[in-house]
């Protein structure tokens, strides 16, 4: 019986898909699929162009692990080690995966190990190949520092608008050039701004109005780019390399992307201190007391900007909209004539793009809604009681239905009968290849289906455990909001995060709950904790 096998490659450059690498490495994984024997079915052969090794979340690598996650792969070839990553423990990760299905990893320049020894050496040379990674970064990094300092304009991520990249040959050095009429629009932007104290937001009217073309090439501007423009020191005559670097993101936050999913705190850049930049010298558009005006304004601004006093919002990041399930925000709309500032949450695609026509609500007013709903919800014990009691009695239904070891049992039977059919497939005790393969092809798909019984009732056994720790948790929270008033935004805003999971505006208003089934991680200052849905 041939197994079945998938084939798996990857390239991390664009100049590598144009010296088509990644189909030789198929060729040669084709040819050994052929050597030894194996069958590639139609579908099977996964390839990443472009992706870094240095990183899991790739679209074929996914679709692969999915596959192998099903039980129907017995191989996967993969050109080399690196191939599958640069990262040792992303190999071992992927190696774990395939070893809980059994499914053996082959590479093409690797032979297969034959005892721990050779394990051992495959193991190191995952180990070499992340250590070649990090010298090569290392070595790109110190190499765009060098021309940096040689005044090479190559190293820049791109020519900033208004200036054309020239390409020069082998015997000149890249250069800017500017392109006048754009050069033209970056000097009445900062004219507008800096001399006639025009604000950002009516030039950018102003450019759609007079129909001048953005960076992108689009009809319309916006703020950021606006300001984006206003903050570069290039325009002065000098770019500089190296001003930013990787940062953490905000970790206190929460992001959902337009369907609602929740998303981890996106990495952001962080300015470097001004010391370590490194000048490279080009075309000056304007001149630097321009500049200095336009930075005088631009800090002032930044001091007496909204956001700078505005306080916690007790909802963000937990509101959905109904209608087209991209998140509400924060935005406030007036002044009370106490002076007190009247705030609304609103749609993110109705104040991005205005196509979702989804009401706004009045953030005092939702946050005390909710904030009274889930109090009161928490101490009513009856009605949590009986939650508890409904999910109780669904377990036990559940048991009733199937016994756990039953299904063990089960499964053993069908791995025995598996093997009964090979011994007599071997033995040429009257039994075709075709009846075998479909005797086998019945029993897998048996086994299948038995394993994903025995992981449901494994999760019902468990969440049938957690009940106990769910009434104490109750409990927990019934003490601890007796004095509720006293908390602060801050606090009630970390105590919503523990127990709700979502808020969907809409006609009505929908509070998704979810339950931490431990009242020690709600110590915890990131105020996260598992929960049951």
């Amino acid at each position: 019986m041939r197994k079945l096998a998938a084939i798996y490659a990857r390239v991390s450059s664009s100049k590598q898909k144009e010296d088509e690498t990644i189909g030789s490495q198929v060729s040669a994984l084709l040819r050994m699929a052929k050597d030894q024997n194996f069958t590639v079915p139609e579908g099977w052969v996964f390839k990443d162009e472009g992706f870094s090794g240095k990183t899991l979340h790739r679209p074929a690598l996914d679709e692969l692990r999915a596959l192998i996650h099903e039980g129907e792969v017995n191989q996967v070839l993969i050109y080399s080690p690196d191939r599958l990553s640069r990262k040792y423990a992303h190999q071992l990760l992927v190696e774990m995966e395939c070893q809980k299905k059994s499914t053996e990893i082959l590479y093409v320049n690797t032979p297969r190990a034959a005892n721990p020894e050779e394990q051992l050496s495959i193991h190191f040379r995952s180990i070499f190949a992340e250590y070649e990674r990090t010298q090569i970064a290392e070595r790109c990094r110190r190499g765009r520092l060098y021309r940096a300092k040689q005044g090479n304009v190559s190293v820049l991520p791109h020519a900033p608008y208004g200036y054309i990249y020239n390409r020069k040959n082998l015997n000149e050095q890249p250069s800017y050039s500017i392109v006048n009429e754009k050069a033209d629009t970056v000097r009445k932007i900062y004219s507008l701004y800096s001399s006639e104290w025009v604000s950002i937001s009516d030039i950018v009217r102003r450019l759609y109005e007079s129909g001048v073309k953005s960076p992108r090439g689009n009809s319309r501007w916006y703020a950021s780019t606006i300001r984006d423009i206003l903050r570069n020191p290039a325009y002065t005559g000098t770019a500089y390399f190296g001003k930013t670097e990787m940062g953490d993101g905000f970790s206190e936050k929460i992001y959902r992307t337009k369907k609602g999913k929740v998303i981890g705190p996106p990495k952001d850049r962080k300015q470097r201190p001004k010391d370590l930049w490194t000048p490279i010298l080009i075309p000056a558009i304007i001149d630097e007391k321009l500049f200095l005006k336009a930075q005088e304004r631009l800090d002032v601004n930044k001091q007496l900007a909204s956001r700078n006093t505005k306080e916690l919002s007790l909802l963000q990041g937990l509101l959905v909209c109904g209608c087209c399930g991209s998140p509400y925000y924060k935005k406030t709309r007036g002044v009370l004539s106490n002076g007190n500032k009247i705030s609304y949450y609103c749609c993110s695609d109705r104040l991005k793009s205005g196509k979702c026509r989804n009401q706004s609500f009045r953030v005092e007013k939702l946050d005390r809604s909710v904030w009274e709903h889930l109090t009161g919800l928490l101490q009513n014990p009856v009605l949590i009681e009986e939650e508890i009691e409904r999910r109780t009695v669904k377990t036990n239904e559940s048991k009733l239905i199937i016994k756990r070891t039953d299904i063990e049992k089960e499964i053993t039977r069908v791995i025995k009968a598996k093997d009964k059919l090979l011994d007599a497939f071997q033995d040429g005790e009257c039994l075709t290849l075709d009846e075998l393969r479909n005797r086998i092809k019945g029993l897998n798909q048996k086994e299948l289906s038995l394993h994903k019984e025995l992981e449901r009732m494994q999760a019902e056994v468990l969440r049938c455990e957690q009940n106990d720790s769910l009434r104490s948790t109750l409990r927990y929270f019934q003490e601890h909001l007796q004095s509720s008033n006293t908390l602060s935004v801050k606090e009630k805003q970390k105590v919503l995060r523990i127990l709700v999971d979502k808020v969907v505006l809409g006609a009505e208003i929908e509070i998704h709950h979810c339950i931490p089934i431990d009242k020690n991680s709600l110590l915890q200052p990131d105020g996260q904790s598992r929960a049951l849905p």
